[in-house]
């Protein structure tokens, strides 16, 4: 867990981070995949060696032997329920044998046992741990507690996973990025950090004095993971055979690195880079921190941003009420994590100000070492719903925040109790519903 910091002269901000475990499958030097082999391999859209048939319902057994025969049908092998119809295994072509099948008074139809393929679904090696965005109910999950990432790809034009950069830029205020990550190359398109964070006591803790939180151009490289992480499930390469995807992959990413190595950082920083990343033009700005301090100068910068971009900020990790800011700010989407079952993650914070859900526990994403990691917490739910936003401002460029956080509140999938409630605040964000209308 990675929570030191500092509160002294000034506030600090921490990152939103719970446990960090090994993550499936990967390793220091990057992530490795399991390729399977199926039993026997598809043709032509359809299954290699079997057929749908359904017979008339007159027909005799005489003639639904012959019919077989003259198909070359080996045996049956189930059925289809609902339909009367049955599969069965054939000793050539599915197609000639289909075909043969109706030519035959005993058959009302046959057909190939066409192969159908999952939407939209990347060549990402660790795309299969990607729950939030794809849970087939893998690892113990529940089918569909996802984002439905696939669904939104096809229904945004992005079924195809374009490598341009075409989509609403992504501004990300962390720990900085690893910008030369296999999953991130080429994404970050602005990079910024404060000059000073303070002074360095025995590497135990940092002291504010003399921070400087001036901005300095080509600062932002992650000395601690956590931003690389964000940074991974917003905006990582999508169909690159490489690691995981991205929600919003085709999003360019502005980075500011206001957080030291321990995740820690005074507000003047985090301001400062609020107000950098506005300049770059980003429209979705990703806050995976937070403070329970209310201060002035957040405030107004949170409230300065978000004329021109959404702003998006973890609930907290406190397992309790405890408000915590930029989150609790009336300009934020304040985010809260669920799990792979969609139930409330029993460290996310749930207050009145939660407004959106996402999948926070157990997130595979990219590492400041270059491999991967899984992690859990509100800032792992964060950019899920940072990137849901991007794809929304995507679609709608001249909307401008107001119109894409509506968008984004209404594009839910309502758990917990009817309406907005504490765990959940309107639901979990789901990008199919997102990205149509």
């Amino acid at each position: 867990m990675r929570r030191t910091g500092w509160r002294a002269a000034a506030v600090a901000l921490t990152l939103l981070t719970t446990v960090m475990v090994p993550a499936a499958g990967a390793s220091a030097g990057g992530a490795t995949a399991k390729r399977v082999k199926s039993p026997h391999t598809a043709i032509a859209g359809y299954d290699a060696r079997t057929v749908i048939v359904r017979y008339a319902d007159r027909a005799s057994s005489l003639q639904r032997s012959l019919a077989r025969g003259l198909a070359g049908v080996v045996e049956t092998l189930g059925t289809v329920s609902g339909v009367d119809a049955q599969v069965v295994r054939v000793s050539g072509d599915p197609a000639r044998a289909a075909a043969r099948l109706n030519r035959s008074r005993a058959v009302l139809y046959a057909e190939p046992n066409y192969i159908a393929h999952a939407t939209a679904v990347p060549d990402d090696p660790l795309f299969g741990d990607l729950y939030g965005l794809n849970n087939t109910g893998q690892h113990g999950g529940l089918a569909d507690a996802d984002v439905d990432a696939p669904e939104g790809w096809d229904a945004a034009g992005l079924g195809s996973f374009p490598a341009a950069l075409n989509g609403a830029k992504i501004g990300i205020v962390d720990t900085g990025v690893q910008a030369t990550h296999e999953d991130l190359a080429g994404k970050v398109v602005d990079c910024a950090g404060v000059k000073a964070f303070g002074i360095d006591v025995l590497g135990l803790l940092t002291l504010p004095l003399f921070a400087d939180p001036t901005i300095v151009p080509g600062r932002c490289a992650d000395d601690n993971g956590h931003g690389t992480h964000v940074a991974g499930t917003a905006v990582a390469r999508a169909n690159n055979a490489r690691g995981v995807a991205g929600v919003a992959f085709d999003s360019p990413l502005a980075v500011c690195k206001p957080l030291d190595r321990k995740g820690a950082g005074a507000v003047a920083g985090i301001a400062n880079c609020m107000n950098y990343l506005v300049g770059t033009g980003v429209k979705v700005i990703s806050l995976s921190l937070g403070t329970t301090e209310d201060s002035v100068t957040l405030r107004n910068a949170v409230a300065a941003a978000s004329s021109s971009a959404l702003v998006v900020a973890a609930a907290g990790n406190s397992g309790a009420a405890t408000v915590e800011y930029p989150a609790a700010y009336p300009e934020v989407v304040s985010v809260a994590a669920t799990d792979r079952r969609d139930a409330h993650a029993g460290f996310s914070t749930a207050n009145a100000k939660v407004e959106i859900a996402a999948p926070g526990v157990d997130i595979t994403s990219t590492w400041n070492d270059g491999g991967y990691e899984t992690i859990s917490g509100t800032s792992m739910a964060t950019p899920h719903v940072a990137g849901v936003a991007a794809i929304i401002a995507r679609r709608n460029p001249s909307g401008g925040p107001a119109a894409w956080r509506a968008k984004l509140d209404s594009s839910v999938d309502d758990l917990g109790p009817a309406g907005r409630d504490p765990q959940f605040g309107l639901g979990r964000v789901n990008l199919a519903r997102a990205a149509t209308g």
